[in-house]
């Protein structure tokens, strides 16, 4: 049986650094099953925004601070920030045995970038040489710039019906879109970005490839992960949200924006189903030992696979696998370097394979100052399975029974 999540975190404050990754690991399931694939999707580290000047200064007239990099690139302490996170992962899942404690992975570790930008496949190199030190393990990915479908897989025959999800959005949000937390945090964040000024009303704009916020929450929700990106990146104090969002504390309470921001435009069924059917198909597939040629290629020797993409890619697969989740010390539910990943469990005596999920992340502290302390990973049960932990071919059934047949094939 799971241990209570409970039980877990007041561990993970006794043993700290990497050693908990590992004790949460131990604790997780019961003595007979024993860690045989994982499959995960870790976000880039810390990037610079990608917005323009000139779409910063539609935000606010604000002198906006100057990053190390250009917009949308990962920093050097973005990079530190994903070695960070990626040290954790290998200490824990090398305790399980799943990973060599010394000595190199060979093909059991597989790591794959979206291609099309930068900052991914940085994080990928980086995710590559903190899993297996020291053994030179090649990163793929398709050509730079290219649209790599695991990463989003709408297309020309998969895409979005406008209508329809217009009708489901309105249906799980609301005509308004926002809650009272929600408000709270946009006017929070006006009060930061233009003094006196009071914030109108929210929409979304639903196109055949996505879903994009307007108004009040589409300036709010990207300007509070910047104020969260200037804190992790270690930027002064007074640079922060212009000294006003300077502290965790004070952070904390604007991230609402952004994370009902995320739920509309990513999580919601109707669109994580489509723009993240790939990614599922392919974590599903690498769990049960199938073979894939290319693009990644993996096959029955593949006993890690870890997908260097974005936080788009972590809120779709909790819509896919229909999981929330709240990180103690983050408030960000899909913050840099944070790992999404699907653990696949043998049942010794039987032979049964199960499945779980466990969020691998560091506090907000923690990206500031490096800590590996801060890194935990924190188990989030399945829905509708026992334990939390999700029969293989049971799970197989549900999600693909739910994702349309000409998405991600």
């Amino acid at each position: 049986m799971i241990r209570p999540l409970l039980d877990v975190l007041c561990r993970s404050r006794l043993l700290g650094g990497l050693a908990l990754a590992g004790a949460i690991l131990v604790a997780r399931p019961a003595a007979a099953l024993v860690l045989d694939r994982v499959v995960l999707v870790q976000r880039h580290g810390v990037r610079a925004p990608t917005q323009s000047p000139e779409a910063l200064a539609r935000f606010s007239e604000r002198r906006w601070p100057t990053w190390p990099v250009g917009a949308g690139e990962l920093t050097p302490k973005g990079a530190e920030v994903v070695g960070l996170v990626a040290d954790a992962i290998r200490a824990g899942y090398a305790a399980k045995g799943l990973l060599p404690a010394q000595g190199c992975p060979g093909e059991a570790l597989v790591v794959w970038a979206d291609g099309r930008v930068s900052r991914t496949r940085e994080s990928g190199r980086v995710m590559a040489d903190r899993l297996a030190p020291g053994c030179g393990l090649p990163v793929a990915s398709r050509p730079d710039g290219d649209r790599d479908p695991v990463f989003d897989s709408f297309s020309d025959t998969c895409r979005l019906d406008r209508d329809a999800t217009r009708a489901a959005i309105t249906a799980a949000f609301g005509s308004g879109l926002t809650d009272p937390a929600t408000d709270d945090a946009v006017r929070a964040v006006w009060a930061i970005l233009r003094p006196g000024e009071t914030p109108g009303p929210s929409s979304v704009t639903v196109k055949h490839d996505g879903v994009h916020l307007e108004g009040a929450l589409g300036v709010a929700a990207p300007a509070s992960e910047i104020m969260l990106l200037e804190y992790a990146e270690g930027l002064p104090p007074t640079a922060i949200g212009w000294g006003l969002a300077a502290t965790p504390a004070r952070i904390a309470p604007l991230l609402a924006a952004r994370n009902r921001g995320e739920a509309i435009t990513a999580r919601l069924p109707a669109v994580s189903l489509r723009r993240g059917a790939a990614m599922a198909r392919l974590m599903l597939a690498t769990l049960a030992g199938e073979t894939q040629a290319a693009d990644p290629a993996v096959g029955p020797g593949t006993r890690l696979l870890a997908l260097a993409g974005h936080d788009t890619n972590l809120v779709a697969m909790a819509g896919v696998f229909g999981v929330d989740w709240t990180l103690p010390g983050q408030p960000d539910r899909a913050a840099p370097a944070t790992a999404f990943a699907l653990e696949g469990w043998r049942d010794e005596a039987t032979g049964e394979r199960r499945v779980g999920l466990s969020l691998w992340y560091a506090e907000l502290d923690g990206l500031r100052a490096l800590d590996p302390a801060t890194v935990h990973a924190v188990p989030v049960p399945l829905p509708g399975c026992e334990g939390g932990l999700c029969p293989l071919g049971e799970l197989h059934r549900r999600i693909l029974s739910r994702i349309p047949a000409e998405c991600g094939q």
